[in-house]
């Protein structure tokens, strides 16, 4: 059976993002597609938050446990460090892979990103199949020529797509929303042109920050799902 590993976004869990994207989870169970859903190494407090929150909310999301995360927001790319969350997963597919693929959602699919260009490097295992990003994202920040935007230094090596190597043969997926206002659709989109059109598939919606659930929008997701299993 083939085996996805799916990882959650911020002030996420696993749990939560298997009910999220129960919608596409249903659709490859039924192609008996095996998704994992793991949690962040990550515990957040309510300092580590980008933004102001009520205790009492705040309460209510420790008592749910999806105060998780991958890593520690920072709106400067070059502040960030992934050196657990990547350890933390490699871990994971070492002793509980290999996986035919990886899912992400946002912070999660900016992690899977990098797992999925460097798979072969990080843990010796063959590329992925298929790589999803949902309401994907870069690390970057304003290009030098001041148009644009560009991949911070420290993160460049990590987003280059290993297109240079024969055995990489990933199909890349790209969902976003439109209206996305946590992760603007500009940056899913610049993610998803550093890929050859040979090696991606885009799917944009009208929404916002989500895993779609519709059937009719999932069908042609899965398709190309249980294709690039298939090869």
């Amino acid at each position: 059976m083939p085996k996805i590993l799916c990882l959650h976004g911020f002030l996420q869990n696993g749990k939560v993002f298997s009910e999220k994207s129960s919608g596409l989870r249903k659709l490859l169970k039924k192609s008996n597609i095996q998704m994992d859903y793991i949690d962040g190494p990550v515990v957040l407090e309510k300092k580590d938050l980008p933004f102001e929150i009520e205790d009492d909310k705040w309460k209510e999301i420790v008592d749910i446990g999806v105060n998780r995360a991958w890593f520690y927001h920072d709106n400067v790319s070059k502040n960030l460090d992934l050196t657990d969350a990547i350890d933390f997963v490699v871990n994971h597919i070492k002793t509980n892979g290999p996986y035919d693929g990886i899912l992400g959602f946002s912070q999660g699919a900016a992690l899977s990103t990098i797992i999925a260009n460097s798979i072969k490097k990080l843990t010796g295992e063959p590329y992925f199949k298929i790589a999803i990003q949902v309401s994907g994202y870069s690390f970057t920040e304003p290009a030098e020529n001041g148009e644009g935007l560009q991949i911070t230094e420290k993160y460049r090596e990590s987003f280059k797509v290993p297109v240079d190597d024969d055995a990489y043969n990933t199909t890349n997926v790209f969902i976003y929303g439109l209206n996305d206002n946590s992760v603007p659709c500009e940056r899913s989109k610049y993610l998803s042109e550093l890929y050859p059109e040979s090696n991606r598939k885009i799917f944009e919606h009208d929404g916002g920050h989500f895993v779609p659930n519709k059937k009719d929008f999932l069908r042609p997701v899965v398709e190309v799902v249980e294709q690039a299993l298939a090869e």
